[in-house]
């Protein structure tokens, strides 16, 4: 790309089509040239705080707002830091983060907005070190404790090149990002379309209908979204009898897919290219399952662009292809690690390689399957077990729309492999059928020995299962026990 600092690829985009659609946000729509004068203005103001060439940190508490791009690409153009913190979080979770972030300034819904408005200065965007750090995002990690991790302006702009091989995102396209940008799926999602002069459109807060009315009324050829936003989505088009015309590809991260999800996809936009990635905020893109390319569904696809994989052992020794092993990565989209005081768990790094513990395999194809994450291992009955192995296969049956798999404590096995289910529309199974359709497909030891049922979905503010909560109400009753 040849860029010099991260926000040049936007800048240059706004100087070739000022008045092509940037962003568009409900009724608002701002044109690349109104955006860059936004940015120019918050990247002047953000450039006076510099001290002693140290980069100043801004803290942004602003949901999905117009501004937090605004504000997000003028830091990033002054060579500053930007630390995102989610509006939802409790006043402790504020609290933390800002103790771990110190930020020279923070912003929020009720001060941003003095920080892009009025005339634009005579203010440039200068070149920056690509090692300059530009990004302190929250992350759970394996331990549950939100860690602060950092990425320099040199790791994104090796990862939006490698995107633009992978995704192909141009002027002509039209993403929809409905999650919450202060997560990394929707924020890296504006932000490489915004690189590639495409027409970003977002959501106050994720509306299922709306997504779906948007993805059939309103041109877009591009949904950036995690599978739970999905299935919302999905729901209301079916139910709406809606179709995509226009939808060129999906970009889908967080988990994976399940199958009957991506078969309800493919009937409202047969011509569309899925596109699950596997990665984590610490290595960014790892691998690409594109259903253009005939991959296994139990895998998460092979390398993404200038990736390179190594599977080890617990010695850190390579191991041959088809045996289980620690992934381990190596690319120019490694973050740099955690702000502050690490814990010992979550990312590691070693010769320029980088892991966040994830288990798994590569077969003889170069397929790589996950198993499931150390910090996630259920030990039961002296066995050790990957939750997302059995989590897949149980998605599979028919009666399963998606699946949670945890140890709960028991005298005889230690821990008890348990599952909660939410069953795919009237369908029902009994403890019994479930394992037996799971003792067919993977190993005995590995079938739940306790299974419960949910009727709602706890959710991440990412969009994600919240795993922590299923397994509470597991744990205090709060869940229809099956068996």
């Amino acid at each position: 790309m040849g860029a010099d600092n991260l926000a040049r690829p936007f800048a240059m985009a706004a100087g070739r089509a000022p008045g092509h659609p940037a962003l568009v946000f409900g009724a608002e729509a701002i044109s690349y040239g109104a955006l860059l004068e936004q940015v120019r203005r918050a990247g002047a103001g953000v450039s006076v705080l510099r001290r002693d060439d140290v980069p100043p940190r801004v803290a942004l508490s602003l949901g999905n707002r117009p501004e937090l791009l605004a504000l997000f690409f003028g830091i990033v153009a002054a060579g500053g830091i930007v630390g995102l913190l989610d509006p939802k979080w409790s006043a402790a979770q504020t609290a933390s983060a800002l103790d771990t972030l110190r930020p020279d300034l923070h912003l929020t819904t009720r001060t941003a907005a003095a920080w892009i408005t009025g005339q634009p200065p005579d203010w440039s965007i200068p070149p920056v070190d690509p090692k300059t750090p530009f990004l302190v995002g929250f992350t759970s990690g394996t331990t549950g404790r939100p860690k602060a991790f950092i990425r320099n302006q040199g790791s994104w702009l090796a990862t939006l090149e490698a995107s633009r091989v992978e995704f192909g995102i141009g002027p002509d396209d039209v993403v929809l990002v409905p999650g919450p940008l202060v997560h990394g799926l929707g924020l890296y999602g504006a932000v490489e379309g915004l690189s590639a002069g495409a027409t970003i459109r977002v959501q106050p807060k994720f509306d299922g209908p709306d997504a779906a009315a948007q993805l059939a009324e309103c041109r877009v050829t591009t949904l950036v979204v995690v599978p739970t936003m999905l299935v919302g989505i999905l729901d209301a088009a079916e139910r709406e009898g809606r179709r995509f015309p226009d939808l060129r590809r999906v970009v889908c991260s967080g988990a994976k897919l399940a199958p009957a999800v991506h078969d309800r996809l493919a009937a409202l936009c047969p011509d569309a290219a899925i596109l699950e990635y596997y990665g984590a905020s610490e290595l960014s893109f790892v691998s690409l399952r594109s259903s253009r390319e005939g991959a296994p569904t139990d895998s998460v696809g092979r390398p993404f662009q200038g990736v390179e994989l190594s599977l080890r052992d617990d010695d850190g020794n390579p191991v041959e292809r088809g045996r289980p092993g620690t992934v381990w990565v190596r690319s120019g989209m490694l973050s740099d690690g955690y702000l502050g005081t690490a814990d010992g768990a979550g990312y590691r790094q070693r010769d320029g390689w980088g892991t966040v513990g994830d288990y798994g395999w590569i077969d003889g194809e170069g397929w790589l399957r996950l198993v499931g994450r150390a910090g996630d291992m259920v030990i039961t009955g002296g066995l050790n077990v990957y939750p997302a192995e059995v989590e897949a296969t149980l998605r599979a049956h028919p009666a399963v729309a998606e699946a949670v798999v945890f140890g709960l404590p028991d005298p005889y096995w230690g821990d008890a492999l348990s599952a909660v289910v939410w069953w795919r529309g009237t369908g029902r199974a009994s403890l019994a059928d479930l394992r037996s359709w799971c003792q067919e497909r993977l190993e005995a030891y590995k079938a739940p020995r306790k299974l419960f049922a949910a009727a709602e979905m706890p959710l991440t503010g990412s969009g994600k299962i919240a795993r922590a909560d299923v397994r509470e109400r597991a744990i205090t009753g709060g869940l229809e026990v099956v068996g």
